[in-house]
């Protein structure tokens, strides 16, 4: 698998280029300040490939599912954690 990098400025002007690169094959190292960020690699499967997988039991029975109780405010904690940062 060849490889190739670019910087965000010029992936972001060619973005189109570089995807259909890695979807030929290449893999597309993408740098921020000459050091490496990410990596864009050719997807494993093709979409065609994946399949849907039927439920195993009807939805109906999700309504046998019973939630918990729970002595938090969990709305009140979240509010409170944001206020401290």
């Amino acid at each position: 698998m060849a490889m190739q990098s670019v910087n965000v400025a010029t992936l972001k002007n060619n973005l189109s280029r570089y995807l259909a690169a890695a979807k030929n094959g290449k893999e597309i190292v993408i740098t921020s300040h000459r050091h490496p960020i990410a990596r864009i690699v050719p997807a494993e499967k093709k979409l065609e490939d994946l399949a849907i997988i039927p439920a195993r039991k009807p939805v109906s029975s999700l309504k046998k599912v019973k939630g918990i109780k729970l002595d938090v405010d969990l709305v009140a904690e979240l509010l409170a954690d944001r206020r401290r940062r």
